[in-house]
């Protein structure tokens, strides 16, 4: 048994090695550069204020402003903020902290998908081997590694879904379910805590569970789903019951969520985002169809053998996205936390006929062994490249170089005033920088001590203001004459 289990070890090398090239390539080549996507670097700006005591875990703060005339940030429910402000005081200020924590995101859902993995095919080794094989499908669908590229906060939403999923797995085969039942609710609560509404989809399970592979009866499957339920809206009722928390609550639910959904529409059709899932399972469905025409002559009875468990991931995946359409805002970084579904679903699927076809590799022959140097070259290389990236600028260089500059100047806690035509409360890319690195706000409302304006806008400074001699680029800075 030692003999064949160090055998199908190094069957999977290469495989592992190229998947994790892949996982790493297309991520940590962008978090170790400075830039982010803007949303990303309005979270960890608001974060990165939370561990240095500007706002509260109930009344969070972006900026003097904030967003919607409301006094504090609650375009998102406090979760992922609480936690990575607890990053951020443990490690400091560092634009690599939330990069760090983004990291810790993609490991920990790999590590999530592996356990899952390994329940589905517990008595079955050989299939059980090819975890890569899900980790590969989820890294090369588009919007997940754009997503790990940056501080998004569907990336932890996802390790909180997974854990729920993994729980209710665990709970389905254990003695000890109700306390799996219990941890996996508690699980959805976080995912909802941090996303709200589209984090709560793992209540399906259950039901998808009976539906799907029948080993459990109709009733049971209700009962759980019961619990599953009542967990966070049992959490959510006590958390109304105290002021703080209640008030928090009811900004977010109805100035933000309600108002949102209703006068801010991102689509003009709801079917978008199941054509964007579609689009962005095309690498998937590609490899998919070719393994599957390998073997043609067998798919009925390929295709039948682990059906239950792809109609369950595929189900739970649907169930994370479809119901995306009932509004008209529509992002394709929502679907980021149902993509690890789909990836073990088309895994689980395929997985007899890769099997077979691995199995049948001479693990000494110049090939195999050429694949996994290969495969290792890939790697390192992928390590090399980023440790030579680690001071590059990724995106909005000439905002990023500029902001630096700009804090060198002006103190921070700073307002500093814009013309009308700079301001945009939802555009997160110079105020975003401005607050991350130095928590300074603008603002077009009031005449500061602090100027600023684009070089190419054609807007009259007031004539009390005197321009500011800094190599900027993009900018120019004007400060009150004494």
């Amino acid at each position: 048994m030692k003999r064949l289990s160090i055998f199908s070890i190094k069957r999977s090398t290469p495989f592992w090695l190229f998947s994790l090239s892949l996982v790493f390539g297309l991520t940590l080549p962008w978090l170790i550069q400075d830039g982010m996507f803007q949303d990303a670097v309005l979270y960890s700006a608001v974060s990165n204020n939370l561990a240095n005591g500007i706002g509260s875990f109930w009344f969070l703060q972006y900026s003097a402003l904030n967003l919607e005339g409301i006094p504090s940030f609650h375009e998102q429910l406090p979760l992922v903020f609480g936690i990575q402000a607890l990053f951020f005081k443990l490690l400091g200020n560092s634009l690599y902290v939330e990069r760090f924590y983004t990291f810790l995101m993609i490991i920990l859902n790999i590590f999530l998908i592996l356990k899952i993995w390994k329940i589905i095919f517990k008595d079955n080794n050989n299939y059980s081997r090819l975890g890569w094989l899900p980790v590969f499908f989820w890294i090369i669908i588009p919007l997940t590694f754009w997503s790990y590229r940056y501080n998004m906060l569907e990336n932890t939403v996802s390790v909180f879904v997974l854990s729920s999923v993994l729980l209710s797995l665990k709970a389905v085969q254990s003695k000890r379910g109700l306390f799996f039942w219990i941890m996996s609710g508690l699980f959805i609560f976080f995912a909802s805590f941090s996303k709200g509404v589209p984090g709560l989809f793992p209540v399906i399970f259950p039901l998808l569970y009976w539906l799907t592979t029948k080993k459990i009866s109709f009733k049971k499957s209700i009962f759980y789903s019961f619990i599953l339920v009542c967990i966070p809206t049992i959490i959510y009722l006590i958390l109304i019951a105290f002021p703080e928390s209640r008030d928090s609550l009811s900004i977010y639910f109805f100035e933000r969520l309600l108002g949102r959904t209703t006068s801010m529409p991102t689509t003009d059709y709801h079917a978008e985002i199941i054509v964007r899932l579609l689009m962005e399972l095309i690498p998937v469905l590609i490899i998919v169809v070719l393994v599957l025409l390998s073997r043609f002559r067998s798919i009925k009875a390929t295709l039948s053998e682990n059906t239950g468990y792809f109609l369950l991931f595929f189900g739970l995946g649907i169930s994370g996205t479809f119901p995306l359409a009932l509004t008209l805002v529509q992002k394709g970084f929502y679907m980021i936390p149902a993509f690890p579904f789909f990836a073990i679903a088309f895994g689980v699927l395929i997985t007899p006929i890769l099997s077979n076809h691995i199995n049948k590799i001479n693990i000494k022959s110049k090939p195999f062994k050429g694949l996994t140097y290969f495969s290792l070259f890939i790697l390192l290389g992928v390590f090399i490249v980023t440790f030579a990236l680690r001071n590059d600028i990724e995106r909005e260089k000439e905002v990023i170089t500029d902001v630096y500059k700009i804090g060198e100047e002006v103190p921070q806690l700073s307002i500093v005033t814009v013309p009308d035509e700079m301001y945009y409360q939802y555009d997160f890319i110079l105020q975003g920088y401005l607050v991350r690195y130095f928590n300074i706000s603008i603002s077009p409302y009031e005449e500061y001590h602090y100027y600023l304006k684009e070089k190419t806008l054609d807007v009259m400074v007031p004539d009390h203001y005197k321009k500011v001699e800094l190599p900027l680029t993009k900018y120019e800075l004007y400060k009150k004459s004494d």
